[in-house]
């Protein structure tokens, strides 16, 4: 227990990617944003405070507070899966609007956003499943932390790209999401790696997440790809 009494320290940091990294495209918009983006929004970013505050409760040795508030979690973790599961579609419907008006976004073009379904879909199960993971694994401290910790990194890519954008407009030299994700993917491999060797121990959890936010480097490939677009319209919309 006690190799995890600073990790709500370093757990701030992707907090911040997330705080940052949605300001322009959410929390700035906030009062007219959709009902289903303010759900996804703030069920994510109350699970990061959430993920911050059980191994606080730890460190302060409040186990009873750490096991009765664990029990929320799982509402809220339920909230966060549901809620970006429901997103998908909708940007699938969103390319579809683009090709059909002819109105290109520069940002989030059509081939992004079905690109990315496949790691938004994967991500949110991954998430959910670590979530029950470390749930069912509570009595065994070092695997319920580090399930718990890895559901950071199943959806950082998403707010840390986005916080790449900010300094990419400052330099009048915005590119596509598909392009910022493969640039954010490396330093997210690294902080896993550099968890694992904090940990002393490569564990199957941060191994998982690490390989799926390679998926991001599918992004273009799949986005492009014919087969793929109709199926990610039969799939997610029709």
């Amino acid at each position: 227990m006690e190799k995890y009494k600073n990790a709500h320290k370093w757990l701030l940091i992707p907090l911040a990617i997330a705080l940052i990294g949605f300001f322009p495209s959410y929390f700035s918009k906030f009062t007219s944003a959709k009902f289903g983006h303010h759900i996804h929004g703030l069920s994510a970013l109350i699970w990061y405070a959430f993920v911050i505050y059980q191994p606080y409760l730890i460190s302060k040795k409040s186990i009873s507070k750490h096991k009765k508030y664990g029990l929320l979690g799982i509402f809220l973790a339920g909230m966060v899966v549901a809620s970006g599961l429901a997103m998908i579609p909708g940007n699938i419907s969103g390319a579809v609007a683009q090709q059909a008006s002819g109105q290109i976004s520069s940002i989030a073009p059509p081939f992004f956003l079905y690109g990315v379904s496949l790691f938004d879909l994967v991500a949110i199960i991954g998430f959910g499943a670590s979530v029950i993971i470390a749930m069912i694994k509570s009595k065994q401290i070092d695997d319920h932390a580090i399930w718990m910790i890895s559901t950071v990194f199943w959806s950082l890519m998403p707010a840390f790209a986005r916080m790449a954008l900010i300094p990419m407009f400052m330099l009048n030299q915005v590119t596509h999401f598909a392009n910022l994700a493969m640039i954010t993917t490396p330093p997210i491999l690294l902080a896993i790696i550099i968890v694992m060797i904090k940990l002393k121990k490569a564990h199957i959890a941060l191994i998982a997440a690490g390989i799926v936010n390679l998926l991001s480097f599918a992004i273009i490939p799949l986005g492009k790809a014919d087969w793929w677009v109709e199926f990610t319209k039969q799939f997610f919309v029709y």
